[in-house]
C-alpha cells in the first residue's frame, strides 16, 4: 500500500498528539496524587493550638460573642417569620447571615493568633492561612435544623466578595483553598430548643505549594520530556530517512525507465538493419549496404556512448585522479571547436577569452566531459529557433571563472535544489532523451577539483553556470 506524504505527516502528527495527551494526564494525574499526599509537616501544630485558643469560642477568639448577638437577638423574629411566611423567612435570615458575616470579619482576631502559633512555634514566615465558616443552622425545637447558610449553595443575598467555593472567608490571605490543605475543621452545636449550629475550618498552606509539589515531579517531569523529544527526534530521522529512500527509489525507476528506453531504440534500429541485410534482394544493392551498416555504425557508437556515460563516474576519483597543466583559454578553444563538429548548424557557439595568460592544473578527461555536459543540456533544453551558447573566461578575486549561458527555457528554484542529483530528471514540457546523469557528473568533476561552481537560471530565459577556479 503506498501512501502519500502527506498521509505520512497526518499519521506522524496524529501519534504525537496522543503521545503528548497521555503525557500530560500521566503529568496530571502525578500532580493530583502529589497534592492528595502533600501534607504540611506543621500541621498537627498548628491544628492543636488553634483548637485550643477557641476551646471556649467560636470561629476566633470572641468570634462566639459577635454570632449569639447575631442569631439571638433574631432568633424570635426568625421562629414567627418561619411559622407565618417561608420567603418572608428567607428573606430576613439572608440578612441575618449577610450582616454578620461582615461583623465576623471586621471583628476577627485571626491574623494575631495565627502569627502567634507562628512565632510561637517557630514556623515558616511563607505559611499563609484562610479562615472559613462553611454551615449555619439554626433550630426551634432542638431536633430539626434549618439551614440559614451552606457553602455548597452560594447566595445570591450575601456580599459576593466573601464567598468562595469552600466557604465565607472571615479572615486570611490563603487563594489556593483545597480540602488537602484543611488543619482543623469543627462543627458546634448546642442540642436545645432555639439554638444554632455553626460550622468552620482553617486551611493553611504556604503560598508556594504549587511549585513545591512540581520540585518533588521533576525527575518525572524529566522523563516525560525527554521521552516526547526523543520521539520527535526518531520520527525526524526516520521521516527523513524514508523521503532519501523514496527519492531514491523513484530516481531509479527513472533511470531504468531511461535506460530501457535509450538502449531500446539503437537496439531495435540494428537489429532492422540486421535483418534488412539478410535481404538479398537488398544486400545485392551496394549502396543499400552501404546504407544500412552506416545505420548500425551510428547506433552502435550511441550505444557505445550511454555505456560509457553509466561507466565514467567511476573515473571521477580524485584521490587516483591525474592532473595535467594547461593554458586555460586554449583548452576551452579545442573544445569548443571540437564540439562545434557535433552539433546541427541551428546551435551558435561563442567564445570569448580574456587576455591574460592563465595556467590551470586539471583533469583534461573530466573537464572536457564536464563541460560537454553543460553543452548538452543548453541544446536538449532549449526551444528557441537559434540555440546559443555563450562561453567567456573572466578573473574574479583570484580566481579564473568560466562562464557559461544559454538561452534555453532555465529553471525554476525548486528544480535547481535537485538538479545535480545521480538519476534526477526535472519535470518539464519537453521529453528529452537521457539518464539523469549529466548534470551529476558536472558536481562530480567539479568536487574532484575541488571548485565552486554558482548556477543562475530564470524560465524561459535561461541559464547562466559560472565556474570558479583558484589561480
Amino acid at each position: 500500500m503506498n501512501l502519500s506524504t502527506k498521509t505520512y505527516k497526518i499519521v506522524a502528527l496524529l501519534s504525537l498528539c496522543i503521545l503528548l495527551y497521555v503525557q500530560y494526564r500521566l503529568i496530571f494525574n502525578t500532580y493530583e496524587l502529589r497534592n492528595s499526599q502533600y501534607e504540611l509537616k506543621e500541621r498537627q501544630i498548628i491544628n492543636e493550638v488553634y483548637s485550643e485558643s477557641i476551646r471556649n469560642d467560636k470561629v476566633f477568639p470572641g468570634g462566639q460573642k459577635v454570632i449569639d448577638s447575631f442569631i439571638y437577638k433574631n432568633m424570635g423574629l426568625l421562629d414567627s417569620l418561619y411559622n407565618v411566611s417561608k420567603p418572608a423567612f428567607e428573606i430576613e435570615k439572608d440578612k441575618i447571615c449577610d450582616s454578620l458575616f461582615n461583623k465576623l470579619q471586621l471583628s476577627s482576631t485571626m491574623d494575631s493568633v495565627f502569627n502567634y502559633i507562628k512565632r510561637s512555634n517557630n514556623l515558616e514566615s511563607n505559611l499563609e492561612y484562610a479562615l472559613l465558616l462553611e454551615g449555619l443552622n439554626l433550630t426551634f425545637d432542638g431536633t430539626t435544623y434549618i439551614t440559614l447558610y451552606n457553602a455548597r449553595y452560594p447566595n445570591p443575598r450575601i456580599d459576593s466578595s466573601i464567598q468562595t467555593e469552600s466557604g465565607i472567608l472571615i479572615d486570611g490571605n490563603l487563594t489556593n483553598i483545597y480540602r488537602q490543605n484543611r488543619v482543623t475543621y469543627l462543627s458546634v452545636s448546642t442540642p436545645s430548643h432555639h439554638s444554632y449550629q455553626i460550622a468552620f475550618s482553617l486551611h493553611v498552606d504556604k503560598d508556594n505549594r504549587t511549585s513545591t509539589i512540581l520540585k518533588s515531579m521533576f525527575p518525572t517531569l524529566l522523563l516525560s520530556l525527554s521521552s516526547i523529544f526523543c520521539v520527535i527526534c526518531i520520527y525526524y530521522f526516520t521521516y527523513r530517512n524514508w523521503l532519501k529512500q523514496k527519492k531514491l527509489v523513484d530516481m531509479k525507476s527513472d533511470f531504468l525507465n531511461s535506460i530501457t528506453h535509450e538502449f531500446n531504440t539503437p537496439i531495435s534500429t540494428i537489429l532492422v538493419a540486421n535483418k534488412s541485410l539478410q535481404n538479398r534482394e537488398i544486400s545485392n544493392n551496394v549502396a543499400n549496404i552501404d546504407s544500412l551498416t552506416e545505420v548500425i555504425k551510428r547506433q552502435a557508437q550511441r550505444l557505445q556512448t550511454l555505456i560509457n556515460q553509466a561507466l565514467d563516474i567511476s573515473k571521477m576519483n580524485k584521490e587516483t585522479m591525474e592532473t595535467e597543466l594547461h593554458s586555460l583559454n586554449l583548452l576551452l578553444e579545442q573544445i569548443i571547436s571540437d564540439y562545434r563538429l557535433k552539433v546541427p548548424r541551428d546551435v551558435y557557439i561563442q567564445f570569448s577569452p580574456f587576455k591574460a595568460p592563465c595556467q590551470i592544473t586539471l583533469n583534461k578527461f573530466l573537464f572536457t566531459t564536464m563541460l560537454y555536459n553543460i553543452f548538452d543540456n543548453a541544446i536538449k533544453y532549449n526551444v528557441s529557433q537559434r540555440k546559443k551558447i555563450l562561453v567567456q573566461t573572466i578573473l574574479i578575486e583570484g580566481n579564473a571563472v568560466i562562464e557559461v549561458r544559454d538561452n534555453g527555457i532555465g529553471m525554476s528554484e525548486e528544480l535547481i535544489k535537485f538538479i545535480f542529483d545521480k538519476f534526477y530528471r526535472g519535470k518539464n514540457r519537453l521529453r528529452t532523451p537521457g539518464l539523469g546523469l549529466g548534470l551529476y557528473y558536472v558536481k562530480q568533476a567539479l568536487e574532484a577539483h575541488n571548485w565552486k561552481l554558482l548556477l543562475e537560471s530564470e524560465l524561459s530565459k535561461g541559464s547562466k553556470f559560472c565556474i570558479f577556479i583558484p589561480m
